[in-house]
Formats: structure tokens, C-alpha cells, sequence
């Protein structure tokens, strides 16, 4: 209410489009709570699964968000770039936009540690939003700047000063957006977190090689399909302990996991899996 009543008595456009973004923050913040709120729900019938990913469609639905927010914040700033009226910003507008890029970084450091901590990817995208409202009041404080000290002929500046406030959340947006599809669409988690696991799992006794590990993000919370390779000679019952040991390891070991599933396959030496290949290769694949 602040920005809104500076920009229009200060006579800034670009503080009016700093104040719809921040508003703008506030809406995002509520999306972002019913999602962490519906995510919370233990697993029923319909959702064996639980309601997890609830919380990356509300990381979706903020991104959308933003990215039409920008597209309208540009829109307007650019028809006001050709009018030739000018009236001067007032200083005050300055302080305003100033105090906004120490609180909205503030704002930003908090929820962007909180929200890692949690593996929370929608708290992570609306920690994002205070960072680019903090990036847009610089963009503010620099047009406003302009605009006062170069008087008529620096009339643009407060309106290209709204423009890259605009693109700023378009940006955020889009990136955001193509994060949290990577997550609905199951993406795999490769590089530090398959590491760990790989170096957990081949650490309990009986495991002689990880085959095949595939890690998905589910909301907060991360599922592992794990295949293990074990003494080809043990029975299925010393097998399955040996896969129960691995679930009960990576549990015990790693907060945000919520499932494992452990396949068990008998371990192959180089020259008995180059063996293997061969003869599946002698055989024409059935198109069924």
C-alpha cells in the first residue's frame, strides 16, 4: 500500500509496477500455503501416492502467475513510454524504493534457506519473487534517480525502469516454470544425492553393486527405485533381508525420503554380463 500510494502521489510509474508486484507476492504466498497445506495429507485410496506433488502445481500455478504479471506490467509501461506529458517523481519515492530492497532481500534470505531445508520447491519460487521485487525497486531507485536529476529530457526513465521490472518477473517466472515441470514430469536426480546413495547403499553388508538407480522429487519429499546386485548363490529369503537392510539404511539416513524400492538381481561379473548381452543380442526384439 506504500509503493501503491508513493507511485501514484510521487507520480512514479515504475513504483506503481513495484507495488503490483508486491502485492503480487502476497496472492503467490497464499497459493503457495494451500499447496503446503493439501501436500500435508497423509496417503488415501484415490492417492495411494499421497498429495505431495500438490505442492509443485502450487509452485506452477505462482510461476504462471508471474509470468502474467510481467507480460502486463511491460504492456502498460511501454504505452506510457510514448506519451509526452512528463510530470517529475518525487524524492520521496526514492527512500520508499530503497527501504523495499532491504526488506524484500531480508524476506528473501529467510525463505530461500527455509524452503532448501525443506525441499519445498514452492517456497524456494516465492523466495525468488521477493528477490526479483528486491531487483525491481533497484530498478525503480535508478529510474527515479534519472528522472530527477535529468528533468523532461530523462522522461522515459521512470517508464524503462517499469519495462525492466516487467522483464524481471517475466524471467523469474519462466525459469521457475521450467523447474517444477521437470518435477512434475518426474525428472531423475543425478550428480551429489545419487552419489550419497550409491556410496549408502554399498556400504551394507551383501550389496556387491548398485545396477540401476533412478531418484525422483515428489513435493518436498524424494522416492527411490534402487536395483541391487547380491551373491547369485544366497536364497530369495537372504536376499530380501539384504534389500530390507538397504531400505532401512537410506530411511534411517536421509530425512526427505518418503519410499524405497529395492529389486534384487544376482551379481555378474564383466565377463558374465558381456556373456549375457551377447546372447539377448542374438535374438530379435518382439514388437509386443
Amino acid at each position: 500500500m506504500i509503493k501503491f500510494l508513493a507511485g501514484i502521489f510521487g507520480h512514479s510509474a515504475a513504483m506503481v509496477a513495484d507495488a503490483i508486484h508486491s502485492l503480487s507476492d502476497i496472492l503467490s504466498s497464499v497459493i503457495v500455503l494451500i499447496g503446503l497445506k493439501i501436500a500435508r495429507k497423509r496417503p488415501d485410496r484415490e492417492h495411494p501416492y499421497g498429495h505431495s506433488k500438490a505442492e509443485s502445481v502450487a509452485a506452477q500455478i505462482v510461476s504462471v502467475f508471474l509470468v502474467f504479471l510481467g507480460g502486463m506490467i511491460f504492456y502498460s509501461s511501454w504505452k506510457n513510454v510514448l506519451r509526452s506529458d512528463f510530470e517529475s517523481p518525487s524524492y520521496y519515492v526514492l527512500f520508499i524504493a530503497f527501504a523495499s530492497i532491504v526488506i524484500k532481500e531480508g524476506l528473501f534470505q529467510y525463505k530461500y534457506r527455509l524452503g532448501k531445508r525443506i525441499h519445498s520447491s514452492s517456497l524456494v519460487v516465492d523466495a525468488w519473487h521477493h528477490r526479483s521485487d528486491a531487483i525491481s525497486s533497484i530498478a525503480v531507485l535508478i529510474g527515479v534517480f534519472l528522472a530527477l536529476i535529468g528533468g523532461p529530457k530523462f522522461h522515459i526513465a521512470d517508464h524503462i525502469a517499469a519495462m525492466a521490472v516487467a522483464l524481471i518477473i517475466c524471467y523469474t517466472g519462466v525459469k521457475m516454470l521450467l523447474k517444477t515441470s521437470s518435477e512434475l514430469m518426474d525428472q531423475v536426480l543425478t550428480g551429489p544425492p545419487a552419489d550419497k546413495i550409491r556410496r549408502l547403499v554399498l556400504g551394507v553388508e551383501g550389496v556387491k553393486s548398485v545396477e540401476k538407480l533412478f531418484i525422483r522429487k515428489s513435493g518436498m519429499d524424494l522416492i527411490i527405485d534402487i536395483h541391487i546386485e547380491v551373491d547369485p548363490t544366497l536364497s530369495v529369503v537372504e536376499g530380501h533381508n539384504i534389500a530390507g537392510k538397504v531400505k532401512a539404511k537410506l530411511m534411517g539416513d536421509m530425512e526427505s525420503l518418503r519410499g524405497v524400492m529395492v529389486h534384487v538381481e544376482p551379481y555378474l561379473d564383466p565377463a558374465q554380463k558381456e556373456f549375457r548381452a551377447g546372447i539377448s543380442k542374438s535374438y530379435p526384439k518382439n514388437d509386443l
